[in-house]
């Protein structure tokens, strides 16, 4: 489905830098100026695409910390990133830590971060635009992502009753049943395997009483 959230290989990695005078926080355009990538793959609509997939599933996102990572200031690498996906997620961090970029449409500047090069002082954000998570430093990097995630998704879907967690993912996995098994095992597998048989069976029950009366 169009809004669900899946584990796809990291292909597109857009880079950006944080400003360094930030007024009315609205969005994740009010916090970093984005670097034009110059590929046409990053001009069709995916920006926006993953932007909707992010709101849409806001409830399933967290701040990680990645410790073992450190920028020149000290500061710990963040993502902001679906906990459903987080393991598949862990392994792209670390080899865009690593420099391995061979099989990226784009270079990512994260690794010569890391290592201080003044080259990649200008980015300090990146965004995987098709796994939906950004990549940044700091606690204080992380309140402003946050707020930004908080403030697009209050201006664009409005207030959202969330329910409770069993809830929500029951209703999550039904909405999307081409989830994959990570993803499916994150959300209450035992509970969705029960909903899906009793859809199963009443199905056939209907289509049983439809071919009676026929």
């Amino acid at each position: 489905m169009k809004n669900a959230l899946h584990r796809e290989r990291c292909w597109l990695v857009q880079a950006g830098v944080f400003k360094d005078k930030i007024g009315e926080i609205t969005g994740i355009y009010a916090i970093v100026n984005l670097k034009y990538m110059g590929a046409t793959e990053f001009e069709r609509g995916a920006l926006p695409e993953s932007t909707q997939r992010m709101l849409t599933n806001i409830e399933f996102y967290d701040v990680f910390t990645f410790p073992q990572y450190e920028n020149a200031q000290g500061e710990p690498l963040m993502v902001y990133a679906p906990r459903m996906f987080i393991e598949h997620i862990s392994g792209i961090v670390d080899d865009l830590a690593a420099g391995k970029n061979y099989y990226l449409k784009e270079g990512c500047t994260l690794h010569n971060y890391l290592k201080g090069v003044k080259a990649s002082n200008y980015d300090d954000f990146w965004w995987d635009i098709r796994n939906d998570f950004y990549i940044f430093f700091g606690e204080q990097k992380r309140d402003l992502v946050l707020a930004a995630q908080n403030a697009m998704r209050k201006r664009s879907i409005g207030e959202v009753e969330v329910g409770d967690w069993d809830k929500l993912s029951q209703y999550y996995i039904l909405c999307n049943p081409d989830l994959n098994d990570e993803a499916i095992a994150f959300l209450k597998p035992k509970k969705v395997r029960l909903i899906r048989r009793l859809i199963k069976t009443l199905n056939y029950k209907i289509g049983q009483d439809t071919n009676n009366q026929s």
